[in-house]
This record gives structure tokens, sequence and C-alpha cells, in this order.
């Protein structure tokens, strides 16, 4: 986000969410200037040349306080003249695209967290298709789960929910990263059920039923302690909900191009309608009434 713009029209920032300062050096950005699709400017995030840079510098990513943004404006004023101003919000200026030649890897962007809202999107396709009996469900694109959960925080505590499944991307093998770092999650292999305090069994056995049952590749990771997803604050909202997170295998977390498996996304989704249709039918106890139609 835009911090603050110099007489010379070069803007300073500050980072939303957890931006690592290694990749976002030289990246080229949208500047938003208004709330249409189109209502954005190009920049870049300054980069001092090697050839003018020492050996010391070289060794070393500046700070995200210490870099500046390149507008292409020759001074604050014609900046403002665009629609720039402290508070106007930066993304990449990145799209998606498939991965290698062909395939069902693709790289964008942000799929932490939009891949999760595709698969809800594809889930709701679904259940119109095959509808529960008796359940209610809401859907929830939630914001700031980055800066403290605190959208799902506020949707937990204002539905009130008998039960609920979180959806994140969680660390794959990659370059660099040894299987025992993130569990032996793989691109390709499904979507990952989480196991562990921050959850409910009798719901992440469900999900493991549901997923033998109509042939839905998984995979398991073990998390001893707090999610660090929206499922920590959904858990202990109000007098506590029965919590689930099923995650999408992801490479290259928090950079411009984050890459998933369409095949992930896709079973993603189909775990999240039959795992809607195990809850339907199930015995869970607990001290909230289902939310009924």
């Amino acid at each position: 986000m835009i911090k603050y713009i110099d007489k010379d029209g070069f803007a300073s920032f500050s980072q939303v969410g957890g931006w690592d300062k290694r990749v976002a050096y030289g990246t080229r950005l949208k500047i938003w200037v208004g709330d249409g699709p189109e209502d954005y400017i190009i920049g870049n995030i300054a980069v001092k040349p090697a050839h003018l840079t020492d050996s010391k510098e070289r060794d070393k990513t500046p700070e995200l306080k210490d870099m500046k943004i390149d507008l292409g404006a020759t001074s604050k004023e014609e900046a403002e003249e665009w629609g720039v101003t402290p508070g106007s919000v930066c993304t990449p200026a990145i799209g998606l695209d498939r991965l290698g030649k062909g395939g069902d890897l693709v790289i964008a962007p942000a799929f932490d967290d939009i891949c999760c809202v595709a698969a809800f999107v594809e889930t709701m396709e679904q259940l119109q298709d095959n509808p529960l009996n008796d359940l209610k469900v809401h859907f929830v694109a939630t914001v700031q789960e980055e800066v403290g959960l605190r959208g799902a925080t506020i949707a937990a505590y204002n539905l009130n929910p008998w039960a609920a499944i979180a959806t994140d991307v969680t660390h794959a093998v990659a370059p660099d990263i040894k299987p025992g770092e993130v569990g032996g999650i793989e691109l390709g292999k499904g979507p990952v059920i989480s196991l562990g305090a921050n959850f409910t069994r009798a719901l992440w056995e469900i999900m493991e039923q549901q997923a033998e049952k109509n042939k839905i590749p998984y995979q398991r990771q073990g998390v001893p302690s707090r999610s660090g997803t929206d499922a920590w604050a959904i858990q202990i909202e109000r007098g506590g909900t029965i919590t689930g997170l099923i995650s999408m295998p992801n490479r290259y977390m928090h950079s411009p191009n984050e890459v998933i498996h369409m095949k992930d996304l896709e079973n993603l989704a189909s775990l999240l309608t039959h795992t809607l249709h195990g809850l339907d039918g199930s015995d869970i106890q607990h001290n909230k009434t289902v939310h009924k139609k």
C-alpha cells in the first residue's frame, strides 16, 4: 500500500500481509486508482543496477521500507492527478499462465487464497446439482487473514456455526525444500486434510471417509498446535465450533509466482462437497443446534 509520494513522484510503501522482500525487489505492479478492473496504472519497485552496487550491497536484499515504487510520474502532483495517493493498493502486474508445456500446473500471484475461493464456487455448483437435506451452508471469503484472522473471527461470531471447514494453501515440496520440512506434501497428489489439536477429530474422519468412499486422492498433514489459518479463530469463537481444514498444496507461497495443480483444485472442491454431505447425515454431538434451512 502506498504510504508516501516524494516531490519527484517516487512512492514509499508498506506491505499488506507477508510479502517476501527477496521477490518484491524489482517487481512490476498495478497501482489501483479506482474500483474497475482497468482502473490502475503500472509501476515498478525500483532496482539499483548491479553496475552501481558495491559487493557488500549485492549480497543483501533491501528492506521493504527502503524500497521505492517508480510510478512513471515526474512529480508528486502528477502522481496525484493520476489518482495515486497514500492508501492506494498495489498488486503484482502478473497474470495466470500454464507452467511448462501444457499440463495441469498453473502459475500466478495470490493463489494464497484465491484458489480456495475458486474451489468454493465449484462446490456451490456441485451442491446446486446435488443439494443437502438439512444443513444450511455459508461460504465466506474472509479478509485480513494474514494480519490476524480478523474476517474469520467476525464471520464466525456472527454466523455462530455448528461446524466449519476452513480452506487455505499449504507448502509443497519444491527446490531447496526437503520433504520432511513440509510433511512430504506434493502437487498433484490431492488436497490436504489436517489433523491436530486445532481440528475436530470426528470431522477429519468424515473427510477421510468421504475421500476413500468417493475415490478422491488426498494427503494428510499433522498440525500439533495452532494452524495459522482461519481454522484457529473459528474453533474458539463463542462456545466453540466443530472445525476442520482442507488445504491446497502450493509452491513458492507469498511470491508473485505461486504454483498449484489444477487436479488438486478439482479434488478440493469434490472433497468439500462430499464432506458437507457426510456432515449432513452425521450424528456429531455439539453444544450448538444444527443450522437448518
